[in-house]
């Protein structure tokens, strides 16, 4: 009769211990889901660091434009500009191009009644056609220039320009011309005369003759 007393005992005691065991294996479920939790949250740590790369790629493709607009200055190359002509020396009746305008010289005269002794008025007949779409207006204290044997500039003369007409001056647009005389007052002498026309972008040409 003890014995089975003892039995029945030793049977309730194990059950207890094992209903014990039960709920501590119960209670290290919970705090295993936190430290799952945890690994969550150290996923959205790795989501910044993913942030972070995408902040890189940007910076790269600044960087790449950047470099692609540096190539593309580098690359451009300012137009050359054009060569000016330099004609001559040219002989009374001839015609040169200079740029787009056509110029002649058609004849050289002179008029001995010079204010000065040893001076003469030396008259040019010029034609000058323009071939180009911007306007050309005769400037012949600066575009005209007569130049002696001694190598001195005769000036423009405006009394000269009286003996002979019509005058070259005026505007010529795109398509007209010219004729008329310029006058110079010179030192009268032996040797080689030279009349150069010249413009500030296509160039010169100069012609050469003599008086008597």
């Amino acid at each position: 009769m003890r014995r089975r007393i003892l039995v029945g005992l030793l049977a309730a005691l194990l059950a207890l211990a094992a209903a014990g065991c039960g709920k501590y294996a119960d209670q290290s479920g919970p705090g295993g889901t936190t430290a799952s939790g945890s690994g969550a949250s150290g996923s959205t740590s790795s989501g910044s660091g993913a942030s972070g790369s995408s902040s890189s790629g940007s910076g790269a493709s600044t960087s790449g434009g950047g470099s692609g607009g540096q190539g593309a200055s580098g690359g451009s190359a300012a137009p050359a500009p054009a060569e000016k002509a330099q004609l001559g020396p040219l002989a009374v009746g001839d015609t040169a191009e200079v740029g787009l305008l056509t110029v002649t010289v058609h004849q050289v005269e002179t008029v001995d009644e010079a204010p000065a002794p040893g001076y003469t008025y030396v008259l040019i007949d010029v034609t000058v056609q323009n071939n180009g779409a911007a306007a050309y207006t005769v400037n012949p204290t600066e575009q005209h220039k007569l130049t002696t044997p001694e190598e001195k500039s005769a000036p423009y003369n405006l009394q000269a320009t009286s003996y002979r007409t019509p005058r070259l001056n005026g505007t010529f647009r795109q398509g007209e011309s010219g004729q008329g005389w310029l006058g110079f007052l010179a030192k009268r002498m032996d040797g080689t005369y030279r009349y150069t026309f010249i413009h500030p972008e296509y160039g010169e040409a100069t012609w050469e003759f003599t008086i008597q």
